[in-house]
């Protein structure tokens, strides 16, 4: 149906002269359609509004919006599903995403889910976000806050907590709004913020930034924030608590860890002690935690990095029954008494080397479930011992701390071939300038792992460790005619149409090239066969750096 909407757009912008050359072309993948089934004058002869809104909810949201730009008609029937999940995630989008909506207020009806993040020049990465003024975005906020009457999740990124002001003109006149989360940066916690003076939520996550001077890391967490959560929110799905303080001050957790949230689903504890004076005073609140975990049979999802000291959970045989995701240390996974059910595990936060590989990889051969696996090893030649304790990976991603060349990583390519549900990899390494290019360290992936669908990379400087390439290289197929129309999965399935690459690579230049940071998008034919639309340029077939 959607090419019959193509098909119909055409005909408006181009010449029926055209058209007719267009319509009489040999079956060469141009879609044609027969002359018993004509093209309807208009859009709501075509199909009923029901089959495009069902279409409308298998898209992604970029596909959605393309779907949308089809048809006026179309826009104005999917706006409340366009603008349900609003992120502004730079400052550029902020000042532009705010103004936009205090031009047409009437969008904010539409809108459930709110982040903002301004100053936050992660996600706009290589381009470089300007500084704003924080307090500016929360009064922009504010300003809107009486049209956002269906908000259901707000969540602020901001470097700094925004003022209280903002917390209260949401609680005011947004009266869905069960689910929030800020990060507070550097500034001081007190009993009075009104962050904690929320009723009745369902998901809460707190972010608390390291501070520069030391009388912050001996600062006391509010008890208005357990006091929130413990009295306030018996109806808590999920909790998210990234803290940085003296482990002087841990034993306030011991009013969260005594308690039973019964609609816990996902709880994440990021916590960092820092303390060079006295040893850690860790283990009074984090023996409560397993008893803790026990009294939560719903958790599906569980995060715990303790840091510095880990320590034993004991639970119980009947704990975490439903536990599919856990991110932490493998001390703690070779704990978890229900190993089966895991489906997804993050290891990332602490490095694997050649003396924790036995432990790690009797952790792995556990988890018989296991889809996706993220991994920070020492160095490459640890995967293969790792692929194998898990051949049932459809996901894995692999952090690096070094740099190494190409033959590392056909070695890596190689332990990739003992997965054979493997579609998705990620690799993280340190980089070179006179490195190879990305596109050709993905072509040989690609080359030795046929299954692969998707390949991602991300290159750092070892010296700073800041961020220098990224790459995107995903695995398609152009749509082949078929005798029952067209068609994508079956043309690649039985290796019908032409295969190419899909790239997005994005980085910094050194500064013997004139520095600066590129962007480029493109596709690489496979096969060797031309582009879909055209072959890419020599330099660039090449693998141009």
């Amino acid at each position: 149906m959607v090419l019959v909407l193509e098909q119909q757009q055409s005909s408006r912008s181009a010449s029926p002269k055209i058209v007719k050359r267009l319509l009489s072309r040999p079956l060469s993948g141009q879609f044609r359609i027969p002359v018993q089934y004509p093209c309807p004058r208009l859009l709501r002869h075509a199909l009923p509004w029901e089959i495009f809104i069902a279409i409308a909810g298998f898209l992604e949201r970029e596909q959605l919006l393309n779907f949308s730009l089809t048809s006026s008609q179309f826009r104005r029937f999917l706006m409340p599903e366009l603008y349900r999940t609003v992120a502004l995630d730079s400052t550029r989008a902020c000042l532009s995403g705010l103004a936009m909506l205090h031009k047409r207020p009437e969008l904010c009806v539409y809108i459930h889910s709110l982040t903002v993040r301004p100053n936050c020049g992660i996600i706009c990465w290589p381009r470089m976000d300007g500084p704003i003024d924080e307090g500016e975005v929360a009064e922009m906020i504010e300003g809107l806050a009486d049209e956002l009457g269906n908000l259901e999740k707000f969540v602020w990124g901001g470097r700094e907590l925004p003022p209280d002001a903002l917390w209260v003109a949401l609680r005011r006149a947004c009266p869905m709004l069960k689910q929030v989360g800020s990060w507070a940066g550097c500034g001081h916690l007190g009993t009075q913020c009104e962050l904690f003076n929320f009723d009745n939520l369902t998901s809460f996550s707190l972010s608390v930034l390291p501070g520069l001077k030391k009388e912050f890391l001996l600062m006391d967490i509010p008890h208005t924030l357990w006091d929130m959560l413990l009295l306030r929110s018996a109806s808590l799905q999920e909790l998210t608590l990234q803290l940085f303080y003296s482990s002087h001050h841990l034993h306030d957790f011991d009013r969260l860890l005594t308690a039973v949230f019964p609609c816990l689903r996902a709880l994440h504890l990021d916590i960092m002690c820092y303390d060079n004076v006295s040893p850690p005073m860790a283990t009074q609140p984090f023996t409560l935690l397993g008893p803790f975990l026990a009294a939560h049979p719903r958790l599906t999802d569980l995060s715990i990095h303790p840091f510095p000291d880990t320590l034993p959970l004991r639970l119980p045989a009947t704990a975490l029954p439903a536990l599919t995701a856990f991110v932490g240390v493998y001390h703690h996974v070779a704990e978890l008494p229900r190993p089966e059910v895991l489906q997804t595990l993050d290891l990332t936060g602490a490095p694997v080397g050649a003396a924790e590989l036995p432990a790690v990889v009797h952790a792995l051969r556990r988890l018989v479930a296991l889809t996706s696996l993220d991994v920070r090893l020492a160095a490459p030649a640890i995967l293969s011992a790792i692929v194998e304790a898990c051949g049932g990976l459809t996901t894995l991603r692999v952090v690096f701390y070094v740099n190494f060349g190409l033959k590392s990583l056909r070695g890596i390519s190689l332990a990739l071939q003992r997965l054979p549900h493997l579609r998705a990899f990620t690799l993280y390494k340190g980089h070179r300038f006179t490195d190879e290019t990305m596109l050709r360290c993905a072509l040989t992936l690609l080359a030795g792992n046929p299954a692969l669908r998707e390949v991602h990379f991300a290159w750092f400087a070892l010296e700073r460790f800041a961020r220098r390439q990224n790459g995107d290289y995903v695995v398609c197929c152009d749509e082949v005619e078929t005798g029952m129309g067209m068609g994508t999965s079956t043309g690649r399935a039985e290796g019908k149409g032409r295969r190419y690459v899909d790239v997005h690579e994005r980085g910094v230049r050194p500064a013997n090239v004139g520095g600066g940071v590129f962007g480029r998008r493109f596709r690489y034919a496979l096969d060797g066969k031309g582009d879909l639309r055209g072959s890419v340029g020599r330099g660039l077939a090449r693998i141009r750096r």
